[in-house]
């Protein structure tokens, strides 16, 4: 399992930085700063003069109308590595083809490749500052055990420049994209547990939220309102919401240091999540066997269960 930096993520994630599109979201729903890096002065330095590019202005529309802030990282990752930027076999979405050959001509004519060779030193100490990786694939192995998938099917990507972290598939290969916690005295800040947490988290995305659409029945949920509380937290709709409780109730109870469990229940409540605790007992006692979440019509009366606690 690679961990990387990965130069069509580092493409799409400039033109984004260009046009504020990441400072904004941390702004907007978390009245926060994003943090300053070298990185990010590197990109500023050198991409200031395409700041008005006719592909920073498409993407300040297109993003205008698209309400999944994951839609253009997942577009990025759905294609070849530039600057040819192929389509990759059996990706249908038309939506952003315009989009795509917009970025080939930025990428050519700002010389992406220049820049993002000329920084390999930066990638390379970002890499180093995130850790112990033999730890970190090691803790993450309980997941992948867990949803019964491949390990060798995906791949960590270290981004700089996003806020937050995702998980991604696409029909080639899963991504799991996690930024740096910060950054001080020129160390890209990361803490290893909150890594492994997060990187079990988003794996479990990358099943977790097929799964639920399968078995969601939107006719039978239209009368539900989405919390007012997970609204102003990005999440929302249902089936989002539905996602994040079982996947951050499994997270927590694969947990096995009790400290750190405790205090990503006080996390997980402090974020809206306070059923997290009962959902986790109904999983074990309901939706697993031999230490593997059940996929079948049990997931489907997970998803009722979950529904009546959000209704509570």
């Amino acid at each position: 399992m690679q961990i990387c930096i990965d130069q069509r993520i580092e493409l799409i994630t400039v033109i984004q930085t260009l046009c504020n599109y990441w400072d904004d979201l941390a702004k907007r729903f978390f009245n926060q700063e994003l943090f300053q890096c070298k990185y990010k002065e590197n990109v500023n330095l050198y991409f200031n003069k395409y700041k008005h590019h006719e592909t920073v202005d498409l993407f300040n529309k297109l993003s205008n109308e698209e309400i999944d802030i994951s839609a253009f990282l997942t577009l990025l990752l759905n294609y070849t590595d530039p600057s040819e930027l192929n389509k990759n076999t059996n990706y249908n979405n038309i939506k952003y083809e315009i989009f795509i050959d917009s970025i080939k001509n930025f990428y050519k004519e700002t010389q992406f490749d220049w820049f993002f060779d000329n920084n390999k030193v930066e990638y390379d100490k970002i890499i180093n500052d995130f850790g112990n990786k033999e730890i970190l694939l090691n803790e993450i192995n309980f997941i992948f055990e867990y949803l019964s998938i491949e390990r060798k099917n995906y791949e960590i990507i270290i981004s700089p420049l996003v806020f937050g972290n995702f998980g991604i598939s696409t029909n080639i290969k899963n991504y799991i994209i996690i930024s740096p916690l910060g950054y001080k005295d020129t160390r890209y800040i990361f803490n290893l547990k909150e890594s492994i947490r997060v990187s079990r988290h988003e794996i479990a995305h990358t099943v977790i939220n097929d799964l639920t659409k399968k078995y969601f029945d939107q006719s039978k949920y239209k009368n539900v309102k989405t919390p007012e509380k997970f609204v102003n937290n990005l999440y929302n709709n249902l089936e989002t919401i539905i996602n994040e409780y079982i996947i951050r109730s499994i997270t927590y109870s694969l947990e096995k240091d009790n400290n750190w469990a405790k205090s990503l229940l006080d996390h997980e409540i402090k974020n809206g999540f306070e059923k997290v605790e009962d959902i986790k007992n109904y999983i074990l006692e309901n939706c697993t066997e031999n230490n593997k979440l059940i996929k079948d019509n049990k997931y489907k009366e997970l998803i009722d269960y979950i529904v009546s606690k959000i209704c509570e």
